[in-house]
């Protein structure tokens, strides 16, 4: 009934935060793709043939739309070529692509635009052309051209077929992983704090197992299986713990002890507080490949699934006593006051990785990743692909 009643608060904190993802995985990316549209017209009677980076068009009529690859842009040929023509290539020339200036703003979308090298567009998109010379002089000219076109098609398939993956892959991954910064969980465990903090003012002594600040330490493990080759589904499943000690001093009346400037007046009362809280989560996972070579990909992921998490409250006042192993033993016996809070809250999970990057080889691979939810913000891990 605990789920059921938090679920609307959740689904609406989880659509937002889809939104906030899809509005920071690059917009340029998203809009424009990898690849970018060039329109050919001109005065030419006949079905021409044309060569570009992306691909090889055959026996078309112009006018015509053709794609180009946005990698290495500026001075990209597109060859032209036709049985009585001969035409001169055309030549492109780079542009920044105004969806990127929107990405720079967040900083690390513009990091995926330059990847996707979707940062870049044509300068001019739309071209005119007119062959080179008349039919009665083709002849020796398209034969010269022809020989040439044939061998800037075989170079550019060699190029394509180079830059392409296999088409057989392997399809299951397992990780391991450890998250960083605040998590989902942080919010339930910082009330628990705050509320003890208001009560009885006591104050953080010793920080334990944080490594960022008041953030969870945690580990999780993941499996996914590749349907295609931009998209996967899985699961995940991720451990966290905190632990943190407080203390606090106080006179005989149990107010909060504050030393005089002058005199030996000392405190009559302590605290001994302890914060242990942990959680763990299981939720399916779905990733979206945004971009992929031979040894590197980048990715997004959405998971929904469950959490538990356990909230440790333990607070003891003790008289107070100068030497250290009679303190140490006064926690042994019963203390004057005593009060605690213990209980266990299950809620949805969520994970919102907007962008993730995998480096490595055919079995193992190295990652990191950004995001918000039950995985903390930053997550660093090891890949094992079979």
């Amino acid at each position: 009934m605990k789920l059921i009643n938090q679920l609307p608060n959740h689904v609406c904190s989880a659509i937002a935060l889809l939104l906030l993802t899809v509005l920071y995985s690059s917009c340029a990316t998203i809009i424009s793709g990898t690849s970018a549209k060039i329109q050919i017209d001109g005065a030419v009677d006949e079905h021409v043939n044309i060569v570009t980076s992306k691909n090889v068009y055959r026996d078309i009529s112009l006018p015509t739309t053709v794609e180009v690859k946005r990698r290495s842009l500026d001075g990209q040929h597109i060859q032209i070529s036709s049985e009585n023509y001969a035409f001169s290539d055309i030549v492109l020339r780079k542009s920044n692509n105004p969806w990127s200036i929107l990405s720079a703003l967040y900083g690390v979308p513009l990091l995926v635009d330059l990847m996707t090298n979707a940062a870049s567009e044509p300068a001019q998109d739309h071209f005119f052309i007119t062959p080179n010379a008349p039919r009665s002089q083709a002849d020796s000219l398209y034969r010269a051209d022809s020989l040439r076109w044939a061998e800037a098609e075989r170079e550019s398939l060699r190029q394509i077929q180079a830059r392409q993956l296999p088409q057989r892959y392997k399809r299951h991954e397992i990780r391991g992983s450890v998250g960083f910064g605040e998590c989902q969980a942080s919010r339930d465990r910082d009330k628990l704090i705050n509320g003890y903090k208001e009560r009885y003012g006591v104050e953080e002594l010793v920080e334990i197992e944080d490594l960022f600040g008041d953030a969870y330490l945690q580990a999780g493990f993941e499996y996914h299986f590749r349907l295609n080759r931009k998209w996967e589904i899985g699961m995940l499943a991720n451990w966290g713990i905190s632990r943190e000690i407080y203390s606090r001093d106080y006179d005989s009346y149990g107010n909060i002890y504050i030393p005089p400037l002058t005199g030996s007046y000392m405190p009559s009362q302590w605290a001994d507080a302890k914060e242990s809280c942990r959680f763990f989560t299981f939720a399916p996972s779905v990733r979206y490949t945004w971009y992929e070579t031979t040894g590197l990909r980048s990715y997004s992921r959405i998971a929904i699934g469950a959490m538990r998490h356990h909230l440790i409250f333990d607070y003891n006042r003790f008289p107070w006593v100068e030497d250290y192993e009679a303190l140490r033993n006064m926690r042994k016996t019963t203390p004057l006051f005593s009060d605690s809070s213990d209980h266990i809250k299950w809620c949805m999970a969520y994970q919102l990785t907007a962008i993730g990057a995998s480096i490595g080889g055919n079995s193992f691979n190295f990652f990191g990743e950004l995001g918000y939810g039950n995985l903390g913000i930053i997550r660093l891990g090891v890949g094992f692909v079979f």
